[in-house]
């Protein structure tokens, strides 16, 4: 039997970007495997490997994963690899350089670079990993112009592909009814004048909620009105929950922890809020989109390809007076927000329908047309 090894350095990566494409791999009579930090019994995945990750790809504790990595990649005789996200990138590709003989047929996904140009000594040694790993790359895929034009020009690939993301799949976003709604709205605490603020994300210094709780407590001065919402979990939660408690916010900052029912939240908010450092195409903001949720952004990769097509206002991350500034005008002004709403919408070459015929001839050399599969 055919097999695939995909690879991430969270269980939650797979499970939240990648089922389409294990159900393809299935219906090819593939037998799937994963190697990720954590563990599932989806029952389209045969056996998943549990790893352990640090965060920071330049610690020498993940030396121990990649070696592991190669006894998997060794004994699994896989006809495919594909891994995701910076960790588990330079992880399998490490394993990949120390093997003997011939490999596998390897892409990988970047699903936004960690480094950028700037004179950083981090962001140069994440670089320096990625450069130093990069042979075993035949076929190299990435989602924003930004990390198109840092992968040509360090030839991080063989094959460089432009995607436009996983691709959205419209039937999880349905339309709800008002009085669905107005149920949603009425257990976060919010009443017909309330507006609601939502945050989707893993807490993390990269997503960098803090600072959407101090310009929230500057905001509450001239707009009582407000509620902000985080639905997500993470390293920095507790950090956040603490400085919450410290600027007296009450029940005005509400921490939803994981949801499932992102829909229905996105549906009955007011307003997307992200002040990420950096990102490779948001699921987040584009669900938002989809479901017809202006978004106050960070002016990052990712975002600024997605406001090219309206419903996003974009703010200096580095500025705080600049993230107050941006949200602020909106709140104050129900003509600028009306203009704000009358542009929201996703661009379908993001959908799911667009996205995974161009993804899977890369992933599997044996794709054709003729064998899409409907989700």
């Amino acid at each position: 039997m055919k097999k695939i090894l995909i690879c991430a350095s969270r269980v939650s990566h797979i499970l939240n970007f990648h089922l389409p494409y294990l159900q393809y791999f299935k219906s090819q009579g593939y037998e799937v495997h994963i190697a990720v930090q954590g563990s599932t019994d989806d029952p389209l995945i045969d056996r998943c490997f549990d790893l352990h990750f640090t965060k920071n790809p330049l610690s020498p504790d993940n030396i121990g994963t990649i070696f592991r990595l190669k006894k998997i990649i060794q004994n699994g005789n896989y006809s495919i690899i594909y891994s995701n996200t910076t960790l588990a990138g330079v992880a399998v590709r490490a394993a990949l350089m120390l093997l003997s003989g011939t490999k596998p047929y390897y892409v990988h996904i970047c699903h936004g670079y960690i480094f950028s140009e700037k004179n950083d000594f981090t962001q140069k040694m994440i670089l320096a990993c990625e450069r130093m790993t990069k042979s075993p790359v035949q076929h190299l895929v990435v989602m924003n112009r930004e990390d198109y034009d840092l992968a040509k020009k360090y030839r991080l690939g063989k094959i460089l592909h432009y995607i436009s993301g996983m691709g959205l799949c419209p039937e999880k976003f349905p339309p709800v009814s008002n009085s669905e709604r107005q149920r949603i709205r009425q257990s976060l605490g919010a009443d017909d004048h309330t507006r609601i603020l939502l945050c989707i994300g893993e807490f993390s210094a990269r997503k960098n909620q803090k600072v959407l709780i101090e310009v929230f407590d500057r905001l509450l001065k001239n707009h009582r009105d407000l509620i902000l919402v985080f639905a997500g979990e993470g390293g920095c939660l507790e950090d956040c929950r603490r400085l919450a408690e410290r600027y007296e916010l009450g029940g005005k900052v509400r921490f939803l922890g994981y949801r499932e029912d992102i829909n229905l939240l996105c549906r009955s908010a007011d307003l997307l809020l992200s002040a990420s450092k950096m990102e490779g195409m948001p699921f987040n903001v584009m669900e938002a989109l989809y479901c017809g949720l202006p978004c106050v952004l960070s002016d990052v990769k990712g975002h600024r390809d997605l406001a090219e097509d309206g419903g996003i206002v974009l703010f200096d991350k580095d500025r705080p007076d600049d993230i107050y500034r941006q949200i602020n005008a909106v709140l104050s002004s129900p003509s600028v927000y009306q203009k704000l709403l009358s542009t929201v919408g996703l661009n379908e070459k993001y959908l799911l329908k667009n996205v995974q015929p161009e993804l899977l001839p890369v992933l599997d050399r044996e794709y054709s047309q003729k064998e899409r599969v409907s989700v």
